[in-house]
């Protein structure tokens, strides 16, 4: 007779949160490479570029651990495809933060002065979401112990509002400066060219992060 324990396997859930915080290390260097392109740093992109693909190649391994727990037999207080699609997004998130590095790393670009703090202030507000995802993701086991309902349940639909609402804000930052250097007549159409691509990777990274939330939501709400 099978065992309860091997009926039931492993719980995804703690290793969910173990990957959440290793791609939660590549969101903390997005303001680090930032730095490094205001400044024209060449070499620390270099660097910095090299620690985030090592960071993210962690990230996926963690990922694939994540997978072989999540076996059709396992038995789970929430839909399997839920939890596959909680982690493909948390994925895309690496995967941007990735994007953005290596766009940091193709041309060195001499933004004004003046733009410095438009571009600042995105990818601040960037890692805020991220930070304010990880503070939701760290709650997973225990959502798992009480079956995604109750208080804790309650107070997570709480903070993802804020991760969906500081989205929102990244959006507006996103457009105010787009606008900016769109209007600057002293950058060249390079420069333009590689700032989309860098700002298209932040933004993507907030969105990736506002689905996950959204898609832990529907996990409690289908509770």
């Amino acid at each position: 007779m099978r065992s309860l324990k091997g009926l039931f396997g492993r719980s995804p859930f703690e290793p969910l949160v173990e990957h959440a915080r290793k791609v939660h290390e590549c969101v903390a260097l997005i303001r680090p490479v930032a730095e490094g392109i205001l400044a024209g740093d060449t070499g620390r992109l270099k660097e910095l570029q090299h620690e985030m693909s090592r960071t993210e190649y962690e990230a996926d391994q963690l990922k694939d651990r994540v997978r072989q727990r999540l076996p059709h037999r396992y038995f789970l207080p929430v839909d399997r495809s839920d939890v596959a699609k909680f982690l493909a997004d948390m994925d895309k998130i690496a995967d941007d933060t990735e994007d953005f590095a290596v766009i940091a790393t193709l041309r060195k670009i001499d933004l004004p002065a003046e733009l410095h703090g438009g571009f600042l202030a995105l990818v601040d507000k960037v890692f805020q979401v991220g930070e304010s995802l990880l503070d939701v993701a760290e709650h997973l086991a225990q959502l798992q112990k009480e079956a995604f309902v109750g208080e804790d349940a309650d107070n997570v639909l709480a903070k993802i509002h804020q991760v969906c609402h500081m989205e929102w804000e990244s959006d507006k930052l996103k457009r105010t400066f787009a606008r900016d250097y769109f209007a600057d007549p002293d950058l060249d159409s390079v420069t333009i060219i590689i700032l989309d691509k860098l700002c298209a990777a932040l933004g993507n990274i907030a969105d990736h992060a506002e689905n996950v939330g959204k898609n832990l939501r529907l996990m409690i709400s289908h509770r």
